[in-house]
């Protein structure tokens, strides 16, 4: 039998027998137990054989007035096969053969696998993977059809449950069209791993399709696989689920989350857990309460990453892009990330957030104080990884890539300009988030003496007007910090401009549904604006922006027919300004279209319930 040091100390009270622990390697070799004599100390245990270099075994406790025994030895190190490819300092290729019937399924149907035959060719190394699961990959902002830069999942055990490469079974293949930097999920998921957050590892590949470029590509190790959960939890036999947009952890959103892998338990598991922190109401033992059922120190720096490399598409700050799994160690779940790719932007605040958890944490003291420590270790990581020094590293490697990739959406000084603008951010966000560490304990904060904290409560720590509660006028603000403008009784809520060609633009800041917009509109005197030239579109966009960022509904939709757009007020579509790739219809329910901030202004299909700003043409 295998015997705990606890259990053996317990044994040497009832017995004069000795059992030697276990070793303490990654993988103990939990077959060695030696019994002794009295006076005669046990064997230690072998060490560890994973990867990782096996610790001695803990020497045998000795016996009555006798000498412990020595330690096992280290264990040996197991190469990891997948470490080359990741490895970042070459550029492998990626060879995907497909049938004319599979890519006119992947064309109809393009999140249902078909069979390919990939080769990889890695510092002049072949690897052959036929009859692999291929399909198209991506959602809102980064879906791209087959004859665009489409990007794709690669499941190499789909048809052949003992084909793996490298020991991978599943690989995204990222189209970073939503990354014009190309390099952030090399960096955003190398200081996740540094500090001990589950994560994938990332480099780059050149794809082919049939032996035509598509070009280069973000490889990403998706945590559904055996290996990766083997690595980082023991155990590849708990539950993973992963989280879409909105996916949270309370009870009747069980549902929205996919189970990857695991048994099917119909989500009890997740009821369970939403069910847990339902009763944790005291924010002064939640970090103690939670720590029960979520490993919330793996937590924390998972959140605190999230949030300083500006990721608000994940879960702490949007509910979005990250999986949760149950280890089986113990039971208790743990956070990681996904679709980082639009970060190394944002200075979101240190102390922000959506996501259930989240706001539980930051409302309880001594989980912000666990929150901040993180920061501090992240302040010092970066330092330490020399995250600057790798984009610079990266843009050498990947430069020819970049150029010569037929599909790419951003021409190389935009690549050039955006690993500027990310090198840059490695270079301020330090600072800023030192700095609003200062709100660690928010009910020291309170710059302009108003009573309201300047921690996420007042909303302008700088002007005593401008507080919870205070009176709201009408001057495009929010005085009462309740995330509405001007919502007073008699305040406008819509400014006009003249339009180029005749009439008015309203540009109406009080957030609706497409519906509610062109209702309003049309109660106004108009419809939603419709664009017919260059000038039209500027006049638009310059004036939207000038009032506030984000979205902002325009005419068009294809409401009335199914992929034929059409502006409501029923003048001809005769001039168009959408982004690359839109309208994509993604999920099938993308229907109206929006002014789009993150698209520079051009256009993207959206759902129409989604809560947007509006623009009408009046007469």
């Amino acid at each position: 039998m295998t015997v705990s040091r606890s259990a053996t100390a317990a044994l040497l009270l009832a017995s004069s027998f000795v059992v030697g622990a276990v070793a303490c390697g990654d993988d103990a070799d939990t077959s060695t137990t030696t019994t002794a004599s009295a006076g005669v100390g046990g064997v230690g245990g072998a060490g560890g054989t994973s990867a990782v270099v096996g610790a001695g075994g803990q020497g045998g406790t000795g016996g009555q007035g006798g000498q412990g025994g020595q330690g096992g030895q280290g264990g040996t190190v197991v190469p990891d096969p997948a470490a080359p490819f990741f490895e970042g300092t070459s550029i492998p290729r990626i060879d995907i053969t497909l049938t004319e019937q599979a890519l006119a399924s992947l064309g109809g149907t393009p999140y249902a696998y078909v069979a390919g035959d990939v080769t990889v060719t890695l510092n002049g190394q072949t690897t052959s993977l036929p009859k692999a699961g291929v399909r198209v990959k991506g959602k809102i902002g980064s879906y791209r059809p087959l004859h665009a830069k489409s990007g794709l999942l690669l499941n190499f055990d789909k048809y052949n449950k003992s084909q793996s490469l490298f020991g991978i079974e599943k690989l995204a293949l990222n189209n970073m069209v939503q990354d014009p930097s190309m390099i952030h999920e090399r960096l955003g998921y190398a200081l996740f791993r540094d500090l001990g957050v589950p994560a994938a590892r990332s480099a780059w590949a050149r794809v082919y399709v049939n032996n035509e470029l598509f070009g280069l590509y973000a490889t990403i190790e998706v945590a559904d696989n055996s290996e990766f959960l083997k690595k980082w939890f023991g155990s590849d036999d708990g539950n993973l689920y992963e989280g879409a947009y909105g996916s949270d952890l309370y009870l009747g959103y069980e549902g929205s989350f996919d189970q990857d892998s695991g048994t099917n338990v119909g989500y009890a598991d997740l009821t369970e857990l939403a069910t847990a922190l339902d009763t944790m109401n005291d924010p002064t033992t939640f970090f103690t309460d939670v720590a029960k059922v979520i490993d919330i120190e793996s937590y924390v720096h998972f959140a605190a990453a999230e949030l300083f490399l500006g990721h608000w598409d994940g879960y702490a700050y949007w509910r979005n892009n990250y999986s949760i799994y149950r280890r089986p160690s113990d039971n208790r779940w743990v956070f990681m990330p996904w679709g980082i790719d639009q970060t190394f932007s944002d200075h979101l605040d240190p102390w922000s957030g959506e996501g259930r958890l989240e706001q539980m944490c930051v409302a309880s003291q001594p989980c912000r104080n666990a929150l901040a420590a993180a920061y501090e270790k992240i302040l010092e990581r970066v330092v330490a990884l020399d995250l600057a020094g790798q984009a610079t590293s990266s843009q050498n490697l990947l430069w020819d890539a970049i150029v010569e990739d037929p599909r790419k959406e951003y021409d190389p000084g935009t690549v050039s300009n955006y690993i500027a603008a990310t090198i840059e951010f490695l270079k301020t966000r330090p600072e800023d988030v030192k700095a609003r560490l200062l709100c660690v304990n928010p009910n020291a904060v309170d710059a302009d003496k108003d009573g309201a904290s300047g921690c996420g409560f007042d909303c302008n720590d700088n002007d005593a007007s401008i507080y919870p509660g205070a009176p709201e006028l009408c001057n495009l603000a929010d005085e009462d910090c309740d995330g509405v403008w001007d919502n007073a009784p008699g305040c406008p809520q819509c400014v006009f401009k003249a339009a180029p060609n005749g009439g008015t633009f309203a540009f109406c800041f009080a957030p609706k549904t497409w519906s509610q917009a062109e209702a309003d509109c049309v109660t106004q005197g108009g419809h939603l604006a419709s664009v017919h030239d260059q000038a039209t579109r500027d006049a638009i966009a310059n004036g939207a922006y000038a009032i506030a960022g984000g979205d902002w509904w325009i005419g068009a939709s294809d409401l009335n027919q199914e992929g034929s757009f059409a502006w409501s007020d029923g003048t001809p579509l005769d001039y168009t300004n959408w982004t690359g790739g839109e309208p994509n219809d993604s999920g099938g329910s993308e229907d109206c279209g929006h002014m789009a901030e993150w698209a520079g202004s051009a256009w993207n299909d959206a759902w129409c319930d989604m809560g947007a700003r509006y623009v009408c043409l009046l007469p």
